[in-house]
Formats: structure tokens, C-alpha cells, sequence
């Protein structure tokens, strides 16, 4: 009895687990994607980085102050061999013949010992300047490259969810006719008990079944692998379960009706944009060419307390005193064997090439807005057809059914109506799947993918 309760509250427990898996819509699934997508978490690293990197280069504008402490035993000290001037100073009958020339004077204390501190301030130091500039530009350029690899997680994203509901939708379809083949194969075993059907009919039927199911399971094949990408640009687990809503065909449908809502604005593009700090940053290191040749003023000060003594700082040998001074100190280049001239040339060099890359990206990017848009009205006009292809198979297939029922078709003449009906359902779903993808692409040539994130 208590194993019977058991099986029932594990069996519960599993089912309220299975319940609690959610379904992801395209909203549920862009924003995971932008909170838990790992190239996107190394970008936002990288955009800390750099502004990390900024305040470095600020930190060296404002006041530098060091302190220092020195302890110093003289095991053995020093000493200064000077002229015997003390001989000669003595008056002649008191000097001594045969003194030495030289004698010899030991210096300094038995201990010293000293602290103090240091001041330095840069006054004048353009390279300097300009290099907070350069900095500021490169937080601009990775922020801009964070931005622009969350495009393509939102572009990847879409594109993987859309695979997955196409997908999804041709398996359901193919499933359908699997039905449908068992309700016959049962009338078949019917009629072949009966007399009335060969036994190859019965051997047809069931091969277009193996078949059927064959292709069946290598489209859930497909459709795993699908999902397993999805789950990657999610930041999921591989072994997570991962259900995504299922496709709605009349939400796809008005979506085509809708007239094209972008246009192509270049200052949009996240490419054009990054070569305008491109351009900023070849403007500045112009500057920083030119500003190796002016003059850099530093300011230092410090204050420093010394002490000696021959009884380590105790007695009358004991003697501390202070010491301080403030200097300005100028740098002036006067001749750096022409390499400034050089650097000077170099990024003049670099700023023509980055306004002709310039001028190539604008036509690259307008290119690409306008084959997109053409790429998404043919989509447009496969749907109609893939639309008028799908009904003219379901009118064949309810008049072949019907003449199946009146014993004017065959089950052959069934199964072909029936595989065409399918066919045309999961041709016009990727008609709609494709169309998805090109109004994709239209959105990201005209710099307006991050809408996907924010539309209801």
C-alpha cells in the first residue's frame, strides 16, 4: 500500500514538473537571450574594460602623491681622506717632520633615518590630454560593439525560433497523414480479410507508412538541432527542455499585409557608426603626432624629515631635521630624428583610408538595405502563390476523398492528395518562415532590429 502511494506522489511530482515548464514566446526568448547570451556577457566585460581603462588614463592627470621611509645602520662608516692641513697650521716648532701628507676623517652617524613625501602634478602634457580623448573614444567603441553584438543575438534568435515553429508545424502535418494511413490501413485489413483487396495493396500501404515515418523522425531530428541552437543563443542548458509557442499562421499572414514601416537611415547602422569613432580616433592620433613636439611641465614637490645618530636616535647625537623644496620641471623635444614627421604622415595616411572605407561602407550598407527589401517583396509574392498552391490541394483532396468514399478513387488516389495537401502546407509555412527571415534582414540594413525586443 505504501509503494502504491509512493508511485502516485512520484508520478504527481513529475506531471506538476512538466507543468511548470514554460512556453516561450519571440519576447520570452529575446530578452533570455539578452540576459544569459555568453557572447554578450564577454562584450559587456570587454565595454567594463574599457571604461576601466578610461579612468586609468585619468587618474594619471590628477596629483600623484608618494610616501618613502628609509632606516639606515652603518656597520662601517665612510671615510674622507683629505691634505693634513692641520699639521701646517701649527706654529713651526710645534709641527711635526714627519706627520703624513694626508689624514683621514671618518663621516657621518652610526644610524640616519628619513621619511617624507612627494608631490607631482601634471601641468602642461598634451599626449597626455589627448590620450584621455582616445580613451573616451574607445569606451564609445566598445559600448558600439556591445550593441552591435546584441543585434545579431536578436537576429540569430528570431531566425532560430522561426526555423523551430516551421519545423514544429511540418512534423504536426506529417503526423496528421500518419493518422490518416492508420485509419485506412485498418479498412485495408478489412477488406484484405474479406477478399476484396490484394495483399500488395496491403504491402503498398504500409511502405508509404514506413516511409512517411522515416521522414517524419528525421525532421525531429532536425527540429532538436534547432532547438539545441536556439538554446545556445538562450544561454540554456543543452539538457533543458525548451518549448517555444506554436506557429500561428494568421498572425504570419497579417504580418505581410502590413506595409514596410523602415527606412534606411545610415546613422543608424551600427557599421557606419563604428567608423565614425574609427575616423575620431584617426583625428586624434594625428593630435597625439603632433603633440609629441610640444613642451611638457611637471610640478613636484616634496617635504622630507631626517634624522642621525650614534646611539640610535637617542643622546646627544640625536639630530633630526626638515627639508622641502618645490620644483618646475620643462620638457622641451627639440629634434626627434624626423620619426614625429613620420608618425605625422602615417595618420594622415590613415585618415584618407578610413574616408574611403567610409564612402565603400555607405554603398555596402545601402546595397544591402535594398536587396533585403527586394528579397522580402518576393517573399511576399512566393506566399501569395504558396497560398492559392495550398488551397487548390485541399480542394483535391476533399474531392478525392469524397470519390474515395463513393468507390470512384483509390486509396493510392487518397494517399497522393493527402501527401500533396501536406506538402503544400509546409511549402507555405517556409513561404512564411522565409518571409519572417527577410523582414529580418530589412530591419537589420535599416537599423531597427532592437523594435523586435519592445513590440508587444
Amino acid at each position: 500500500m505504501k509503494t502504491k502511494f509512493w508511485l502516485i506522489g512520484f508520478l504527481c511530482m513529475i506531471l506538476s514538473t512538466v507543468q511548470a515548464q514554460p512556453t516561450y514566446n519571440l519576447q520570452t526568448c529575446l530578452k533570455q537571450a539578452l540576459s544569459t547570451n555568453h557572447t554578450l556577457k564577454k562584450s559587456r566585460l570587454e565595454q567594463e574594460k574599457s571604461a576601466a581603462a578610461r579612468q586609468e588614463i585619468l587618474g594619471a592627470l590628477l596629483p600623484q602623491l608618494n610616501g618613502s621611509a628609509s632606516l639606515t645602520g652603518n656597520i662601517q662608516k665612510p671615510k674622507f681622506i683629505m691634505p693634513n692641513f692641520v699639521n701646517d697650521f701649527l706654529p713651526p716648532a710645534m709641527q711635526d717632520p714627519n706627520a703624513s701628507k694626508y689624514m683621514t676623517i671618518e663621516m657621518g652617524t652610526n644610524y640616519s633615518a628619513g621619511m617624507g613625501v612627494t608631490l607631482s602634478q601634471q601641468v602642461i602634457n598634451m599626449s597626455l590630454f589627448n590620450a584621455v580623448n582616445i580613451a573616451e573614444i574607445a569606451k564609445g567603441m566598445a559600448a558600439l560593439g556591445a550593441d552591435s553584438k546584441e543585434e545579431d543575438v536578436i537576429a540569430q534568435t528570431a531566425t532560430q525560433y522561426y526555423g523551430v515553429q516551421v519545423t514544429d508545424y511540418a512534423i504536426q502535418q506529417m503526423g496528421a497523414s500518419v493518422r490518416l494511413i492508420d485509419s485506412m490501413l485498418v479498412s485495408m485489413k478489412a477488406s484484405y480479410a474479406n477478399g476484396l483487396i490484394r495483399q500488395v495493396d496491403l504491402d503498398r500501404m504500409l511502405v508509404t507508412r514506413t516511409n512517411l515515418e522515416t521522414q517524419q523522425s528525421a525532421i525531429k531530428h532536425a527540429l532538436d538541432v534547432q532547438k539545441n541552437l536556439l538554446k545556445l543563443q538562450m544561454g540554456l542548458s543543452m539538457d533543458q527542455p525548451l518549448e517555444v509557442e506554436s506557429i500561428d499562421l494568421s498572425a504570419f499572414e497579417h504580418q505581410t499585409t502590413l506595409a514596410g514601416s523602415s527606412y534606411f537611415d545610415i546613422n543608424q547602422q551600427s557599421a557606419y557608426k563604428m567608423m565614425r569613432y574609427q575616423q575620431d580616433l584617426g583625428n586624434l592620433q594625428k593630435k597625439s603626432a603632433i603633440y609629441e613636439s610640444m613642451p611638457v611641465v611637471l610640478l613636484n614637490a616634496n617635504y622630507n624629515y631626517n634624522g642621525v645618530s650614534d646611539a640610535f636616535f637617542s643622546g646627544p647625537t640625536n639630530y633630526w631635521y626638515p627639508s622641502s623644496a618645490v620644483m618646475l620641471n620643462v620638457k622641451v623635444p627639440l629634434f626627434g630624428g624626423f620619426s614625429r614627421s613620420a608618425k605625422l604622415k602615417q595618420a594622415r595616411f590613415e585618415q584618407q583610408k578610413i574616408q574611403e572605407d567610409m564612402y565603400q561602407l555607405e554603398k555596402s550598407l545601402n546595397m544591402a538595405y535594398l536587396n533585403a527589401t527586394l528579397k522580402q517583396e518576393d517573399s511576399r509574392k512566393t506566399i501569395q502563390a504558396q497560398k492559392a498552391n495550398m488551397a487548390l490541394a485541399q480542394d483535391v483532396f476533399n474531392v478525392t476523398e469524397s470519390n474515395f468514399e463513393q468507390g470512384l478513387a483509390s486509396m493510392s488516389d487518397v494517399l497522393n492528395a493527402n501527401s500533396s495537401l501536406i506538402q503544400a502546407q509546409v511549402n507555405y509555412a517556409d513561404a512564411l518562415n522565409g518571409y519572417m527571415k527577410a523582414s529580418l534582414d530589412v530591419m537589420k540594413a535599416s537599423g531597427t532590429l532592437r523594435n523586435l525586443v519592445v513590440i508587444p
